[in-house]
């Protein structure tokens, strides 16, 4: 069985779902093979992802209104 063919079948354990304007999100799914639940060490790679994507887009907004 191909990943994709494994990842059509698990339900999502966990849905996560950010607002990243007045118009758009982001959702973000997690499940495993077996069932179980995320680990704390998947949570905080979690939110370092997560941490990331809000710095960047931060100052791309800061760069768009400087520049507006």
């Amino acid at each position: 069985m191909t990943d994709d063919q494994l990842s059509t079948k698990r339900e999502p354990l966990l849905v996560i779902r950010a607002p990243l304007s007045e118009d758009s999100f982001v959702t973000i799914y997690f499940s495993s093979s077996d069932g179980r639940t995320m680990s704390e060490r998947e949570w905080w790679h979690l939110k370092q992802i997560v941490e990331l994507g809000n710095k960047i887009c931060v100052k791309q907004e800061a760069k768009a209104a400087g520049a507006a």
